[in-house]
């Protein structure tokens, strides 16, 4: 069975970091081709980080959505 995290387990997924691997996949499939097999499995990897990201993010509040809620 595999391993789940924790909604508690904040080390798990790192967002910054996350952000600058969709950084580097996007240098690595502008240098193997975005047409390429190995460009399309880039994409396909960079599209799923891309995803946690955004879905991380709806999570975060911002601070002015905080000061609104108070």
């Amino acid at each position: 069975m595999a391993w789940m995290p924790s909604s508690d387990d904040s080390s798990f997924f790192d967002l910054s970091q996350a952000k600058w691997v969709v950084g580097v996949l996007g240098l690595l499939i502008a240098v193997v081709g975005r047409e390429s097999l190995v460009g399309l499995i880039l994409r396909q990897t960079r599209s799923e980080i891309v995803s946690i990201v955004e879905h991380e993010e709806e999570d975060v509040p911002s601070p002015a959505a905080s000061y609104e809620n108070n």
